[in-house]
């Protein structure tokens, strides 16, 4: 793994005006984008112009879609209704994916409940997510399963249960060390976690954050902080990387801002509002990545 080479950045946490992104690619060197929101459009809405624009702007600069980032199964277990939904937002994303010549889509394993590690639950998961590698056979786009702190999958072992019975080759994890902060009683991340995924690991996601000492009851249990100064040990993480042999991207998603980011919007982040002082943030961000990698 190299600095720039291994990194890409998640579109909405720079802007959402594709020449400012593309400003910002070019001056730190970067050739990878995952795509979330643009335009002011969350993934699910955007438009056939929109990610025209981008399949365009991609061939002359010459960086590559690395993922997309959809929405899919951010929703109940139990909602029979909203479930056939995403299925149809998974058939455009393919769509989407192909034009853009993608081959990773970022998906989900439902809302967290209680006894989120209940074996009947996790069957039912990896069912419905192969489901999805059903729709996308053929396509030889893979899906990338990120954990989540509001979702069933949120830790290390967790993800590796839902994904033990799937195709390594066509789905595998899409990892970020720092959502376990946001997991109420959960061990804080740890290197040994890229372990036990090493198998599985397709993509990685870079941010970070501090729990909180005694956050409001209508609070997340953690805050974001820039990369390297909060309780992920990316050092750490990027040398275990390095003796694991990934080569895989690394995306930055920043999730901090010197304004806070509303929570709501992290739970479903997309549009201008979560966009507002990306730039500023993620330039911090990837400077600080930039010496973890010279470190590390």
């Amino acid at each position: 793994m190299k600095f720039p080479q291994s990194i890409s950045v998640i579109s909405d946490e720079v802007a959402q005006e594709l020449s400012v992104i593309t400003a910002f690619l070019r001056e730190f060197k970067i050739t990878g984008l995952e795509l979330r929101s643009l335009n002011g459009r969350a993934f699910k809405d955007l438009m056939p112009a929109d990610v025209a624009s981008i399949a365009t702007t991609a061939q002359a600069e010459g960086w590559r879609v690395v993922g997309c980032a959809t929405p899919v199964f951010k929703c109940d277990l139990e909602d029979a209704t909203a479930i056939a939904a995403h299925r149809e937002i998974f058939k455009r994303s393919l769509e989407i994916a192909h034009t853009l010549n993608c081959n990773v889509l970022r998906v989900f394993t439902f809302l967290r409940t209680p006894n989120p590690t209940a074996p009947d639950k996790q069957r039912r998961v990896s069912e419905h997510l192969k489901g999805l590698l059903d729709l996308a056979s053929g396509t030889g786009i893979r899906l990338g399963v990120e954990n989540e702190h509001s979702c069933l999958a949120a830790t290390a072992a967790e993800t590796a249960a839902i994904l033990a019975p799937l195709p390594t080759d066509r789905i595998g994890a899409i990892w970020d060390p720092c959502n376990v902060l946001y997991v109420p009683g959960a061990a804080a991340p740890s290197p040994a976690d890229l372990r036990l995924l090493a198998s599985r690991l397709l993509h990685l996601h870079v941010k970070d954050a501090r729990r909180l000492a005694a956050p409001k009851p209508t609070e997340l249990i953690a805050a974001g902080t820039p990369v390297g100064l909060g309780q992920v040990d990316w050092r750490a993480h990027l040398e275990t990387l390095r003796a694991i042999g990934y080569d895989g991207y690394l995306s930055l998603e920043t999730h901090w801002r010197l304004d806070k980011i509303d929570d709501a919007l992290l739970h479903l982040p997309a549009g201008h509002a979560f966009s507002h002082g990306g730039e500023t943030a993620s330039r911090t961000c990837l400077h600080n990545l930039q010496s973890l990698f010279v470190t590390a």
